[in-house]
């Protein structure tokens, strides 16, 4: 065991010898004591290097009394303090307690137990208040502290769950934790909480709750299974933080790096990974899904004759269009430029040609402000389950040229023989104008 550090403030050396033997007689090599006989001394013995324990005589020839104290418990180096006094100073000792002293001695009573468990003890109390204000001020963090039974009943909160939840702490005493479920999280995902609790005694997620107004939040958690010595399950500790905002900054990031910035729909980025789960569930499933790419026909000769500002407008107003055509199920991109991408989930080849037709017949009817009249020509297939990206998107990219060779303004279906090979002549189309 590691001997403790005992600073000796005494000037009297009989006085300082006689504890020092004490010490010997009671705990052995229990203590290795460096001795200072002025205050000044004892501070700079402090600064330069730690000790367990100050035996301080409040007598020395640069300070008297409690300035004493008050000098030595000024210092930036925290340690424990044990006064020495004489019989006739037991009010001293009782005052020196009270300015933060962990136990006063009088000298005259001076004998090696009591020497060394005096010393114990009050390291040992400092040690403990130490500990009780360490857990004070993180029980005061921003963090939101819950501590419940081990039968859930809540027995402490502290004031950043006030502030997070809503509910003061006399409100939820003895109450339990489900009071702020959000019902976001089904009976499986608390079946696994407790599991992983009972198992690691820990759990550490994301889960959403509801404040005491009713607005649910999601919050990050921290739960901890505290046991005694013996093993025997005393509390758990809950500890969380609102990750609103951070929500609402990844939510903003998502959006800017998946959608278009012009007309606010989903961009290329976005399209491709929604392409790559809607290929994977027909392969899985064998659903029905279709697919549309159309572009604004002369687009080039709309921009230059009546300049990008109306450009931009026809592909917002097209857009808008267009989304009111679809389903809420539907999936609509802006490919680049002036081309468009629709993805039809649960849609044969009909209905995939019908929705595009009449995608056709939106744009054409009604004139786009000073571009006037619009028109579109579309490209149309389905899912087949032997697609990757590339293919589908090539067979979407043929329909849409045959469609512009058609003359435009029309809906041309790209139909797809599994047993065809890649590089065969490319299969007849359908036109629908």
């Amino acid at each position: 065991m590691t001997p403790h550090r005992l600073l000796l403030v005494e000037d009297n050396p009989a006085d300082a010898d006689l504890v020092e033997d004490l010490l010997e007689e009671a705990s052995g090599p229990g203590y290795v004591v460096e001795r200072a006989t002025r205050l000044d001394q004892a501070l700079q013995l402090l600064e330069d290097r730690p000790f367990s324990i100050a035996l301080l005589d409040l007598g020395l020839p640069d300070s008297q009394g409690l300035d004493t104290l008050r000098g030595l418990l000024a210092t930036r180096a925290r340690v424990p303090v044990v006064v020495m006094t004489g019989h006739q100073e037991r009010g001293t000792g009782t005052g020196a307690i009270r300015l933060g002293a962990q136990d006063f001695l009088p000298k005259d009573d001076l004998q090696p137990t009591l020497l060394a468990r005096t010393l114990h003890y009050a390291m040992e109390r400092y040690r403990s208040q130490r500990e009780l204000r360490l857990m004070a001020a993180a029980f005061d963090s921003a963090q939101a502290i819950l501590v419940t039974d081990p039968r859930g009943r809540v027995l402490r909160a502290n004031p950043a769950f006030t502030r997070i939840t809503g509910y003061e702490e006399d409100e939820i005493l003895g109450q339990n934790p489900r009071i702020l479920q959000s019902g976001y999280q089904d009976l499986e995902f608390y079946n696994r909480m407790w599991t992983e609790l009972q198992h690691n005694g820990h759990w550490e997620g994301e889960i959403w709750n509801r404040r005491r107004d009713g607005t649910v939040y999601p919050q990050w958690e921290s739960i901890n299974a505290v046991h005694d010595s013996a093993g025997q399950l005393e509390y758990y500790v809950a500890v969380f933080h609102d990750i609103s905002e951070q929500k609402r900054l990844e939510a903003e990031l998502e959006r800017e790096a998946t959608t278009d910035r012009l007309t606010g729909l989903y961009n290329r980025q976005r399209f491709d990974a929604e392409l790559e789960r809607a290929l994977a569930r027909t392969r899985r499933y064998g659903s029905d899904a279709g697919a549309i790419l159309f572009d604004i026909d002369h687009f080039k000769r709309l921009n230059d004759t009546h300049g990008h500002d109306v450009g931009d407008h026809v592909l917002v107003e097209l857009s808008r269009r267009i989304a009111d055509t679809l389903r809420r199920s539907d999936f609509l991109a802006r490919w680049g430029g002036e081309e468009f991408v629709v993805l039809l989930p649960e849609t044969g080849p009909e209905g995939t040609r019908r929705m595009a037709e009449r995608m056709r017949r939106e744009v054409a009817s009604t004139p786009v402000g000073a571009a006037g009249e619009v028109t579109v020509s579309l490209g149309v297939t389905i899912f087949h389950r032997e697609d990757d990206p590339d293919t589908l998107l090539k067979r979407l990219d043929n329909a849409l040229y045959e469609a512009k060779r058609a003359g435009r303004n029309c809906v041309v279906y790209h139909h797809h023989d599994p047993g065809e090979d890649a590089d065969a002549e490319a299969p007849p189309m359908s036109l629908l104008q």
